[in-house]
Order: C-alpha cells, then structure tokens, then sequence
C-alpha cells in the first residue's frame, strides 16, 4: 500500500472517531445518554476501521448518535409549539422526533446483518429487504408528519409539538400518531429478534457462538422496552423504574458484539485491540516513570550541586530506551493472555471477512489448505494404486 492511501485511509479512520466528540457533548447532560453513546461509539468506530464495508460498525454508531438525539432535552418546548424557536432548537427537536424511530429499524437490521454484514438469500432474504424497507419507511413518515414528539426541559416526558419540517399536511396525517408507528417499529424489532432466534437454533460452530451473544442482548432489549411501553401505558406511576432497567439494558448490544469479537475472533479484531490496550498501557506507564525518574534525578542533582541539570532529562531517556522493549513484550504477553479466545477457533471460515472470502483475508491460511488438500490427494491416490486401483494421471 502507497504512502499517499496509508495517509487517506488514517485520516479517516481519525475522522470517524473525532465524529463521537459532538456525540459526548450531547450526550454529557444525561448519565444515562452517556452510558449508552460510550459504548456504542467506541466499538462502532474499531468496528468500522478494521471492517469499514461490514454494515455492522457504522449501524453501531448511528445507534448510538440516534439514541443521543431521542434523548437530547431542547431548552423548551414552548417557542416550538409557538412557532418562535430558534434554528438550532427546531433542527434538534425534529431529528430528536425520529430519531427513536430510527433506532429500532437499526436494532433491526443488527438481527439480520449480523455478523456477516450480508443479507440472507431465497425466501428469508426478501423478507428481511421487505422488513426493512419498511422500517425505513416508517423512519421517513414520522420524520415529515405534521407533529412530532419532542423532549424539553418544560416536558422531559414528552410532548407533541408541530413538525417544522412537514411535508405532510392534512386532518389524515394529523391523526397518523408517531407513537403508534414507535410500537410497530418495537414489533418489527421483535420479529427481527424470533427470526434470529430461529437462525440461533438452526446454526452450528462458530455461527452458534457469535449468534448467542447478540441475540440474548437484543432480547433483553426488546423485553425491557415492551415492559416500559406496557407499564407506561397501564400504570404511567409506576413507569419510571423499568425506564431505568431499558437505560442499563440497551448498552449491552455494543458489549454483546465486542464479546464476540473478543471471545471468537471475529474480524480478526483481538490482536487489534490487544494491541491497542498494550500500547496504551506502556505509555502510561513509560510516562509516569519518566515524569518521576526526571523528578527524582533533579532533587539528586540539587542536592548535589545546588542546581538542576540537563543530566537528569539524558539520564531518565536512556532508561527508558533500555526498558522499552523488555516491557512491551510483557505487556503484551500479559494483555495477550487476558484476550486470548477461549475456544480455538480456526481464522479461515471466520464469518466476518469483509469481502465475504476467507482466502482473502487470510491468504496464509488458504495456502496452507491447499497445500494439505494436494497432500492428502496423492496419499490417497497412492494407496489406492497400491491397492490394486489404477493411476489417475494414466487414465
């Protein structure tokens, strides 16, 4: 690879993660909006660097930017009903309108993609084009109805305001309510979530394994979500404490997929991110031991000759030269022990490969296939000429 994309490829990469820092901000007046955002970020962008054409990462991040925005509190929802707000008001009141919409056609399309990042083919992959095709449609007609839901510091359990972006107008679409189409986004989910669960049961090895994991998370979810739907609706008194348990279960998808990763190699990410701990980890330490040495050898100094010294700054790099690599290697065998997968799992089927090819992402490994298939052939071949069979090549 050529300097120039090396560079193109790291700019972007960079790029995708400075995206997040407006996601925290937004994020930071809510514990709960930064419990979630976090962890769907950080995975979603490893996710993306190493596998930018598996769908997989970049949903990850929309998850948690659409999260964000559905929870973002606008300073009030008056001037909005009013007609007076401001730009900045009106832009995040109406993505923040469908943006819940928008997270579960995502959690969706999570049950189908992954971990392939592939739709399904026959029978199961027209439904799951149609399934979502329509999620995205209802996505698109909560974003342009007459009204939306809006979160404000004056109504921080919502309200209806109207939609200063409507492209639909009416008495038919005044009576259209994004609540109802929020409840049938929440079924599809649901019926996203069976479907895995049938995929889970009919799936063996490695696809068994990576299935597991995703599917508990986005059950409890989708559990969870129902569960504060109903009490909301039955018992609005009692509503607020399931909201919490939604708030502590909707982080677990990120965790689920970086288990999976993790645990089962997938996407060859654990030697990425034991790398990446490793490296972290040696800069600390490297600077807390330089920052004290450099301390430590300047009071030696003063003591000595009553003025600090450039000898100190020399001393402490040379020390740290020699200790770089010895601790680095352990390091690394220490973080290399903590992230290696349980199961030895081969690389070569692994389900993640970006370009759907194993050979291609592990040319080694199809190399060393190839090699033992020749071998194994002229063992049999051999044996059964020995037998009595007759050569193949004199045929």
């Amino acid at each position: 690879m050529s300097r120039g994309r090396r560079t193109i490829g790291a700019a972007w990469r960079a790029g995708i993660a400075l995206s997040l820092i407006p996601g925290v901000v937004l994020a930071a007046p809510s514990t709960a909006g930064l419990l979630f955002f976090v962890p769907y970020g950080v995975v979603g962008v490893v996710l993306v660097a190493r596998r930018p054409r598996n769908p997989v990462g970049w949903l990850l991040v929309a998850a948690g930017w659409m999260y964000v925005l559905a929870d973002h509190l606008i300073s009030s929802a008056a001037p909005l009903i009013a007609g007076t707000a401001g730009r900045s008001d009106e832009l995040l009141a109406w993505l923040g309108g469908w943006a819940g919409q928008a997270l579960f056609a995502i959690l969706f399309a999570m049950t189908i993609l992954f971990p392939e990042g592939k739709l399904p083919v026959g029978r199961r992959g027209l439904a799951a084009r149609l399934a979502l095709g329509a999620s995205v449609a209802m996505v698109t007609l909560v974003a342009i109805l007459p009204r939306i839901s809006v979160n404000a510091s004056d109504a921080p359990n919502g309200g209806s305001a109207p939609n200063p972006y409507a492209l639909l107008h009416g008495a038919f679409w005044e009576q259209v309510s994004s609540e109802v189409l929020l409840v049938v986004g929440l079924a599809v989910l649901a019926a996203g979530v069976v479907a895995m669960a049938i995929r889970f049961v009919r799936s063996r090895g490695l696809e068994r394994q990576q299935l597991s994991w995703l599917m508990t998370s986005l059950a409890l979810i989708t559990l969870t979500i129902a569960a504060a739907f109903a009490f909301t609706i039955l018992t609005p008194g009692m509503a607020n404490w399931i909201w919490f348990v939604v708030a502590f279960a909707l982080p677990t998808l990120p965790l689920a997929v970086g288990v999976a990763v993790m645990r089962y190699r997938l996407y060859e990410l654990d030697t990425v991110i034991s790398r990446s701990i490793t490296y972290l980890l040696l800069t600390a330490l490297l600077a807390g031991t330089y920052a004290a040495t450099v301390s430590l050898m300047q009071k030696i100094f003063i003591g000595i000759t009553g003025d600090p010294s450039d000898g100190a700054i020399v001393f402490s790099t040379l020390l740290l030269a020699s200790v770089f690599t010895p601790v680095r290697k352990w390091l690394e065998a220490a973080v290399d022990r903590r992230f290696k997968p349980v199961h030895h799992v081969p690389l070569a089927p692994m389900a993640g490969a970006a370009d759907g090819s194993s050979s291609l992402a592990f040319p080694e490994m199809a190399a060393w296939d190839a090699r033992m298939e020749l071998i194994a052939r002229r063992v049999l071949d051999e044996g059964r000429i020995g037998s009595g069979g007759t050569d193949p090549e004199l045929v």
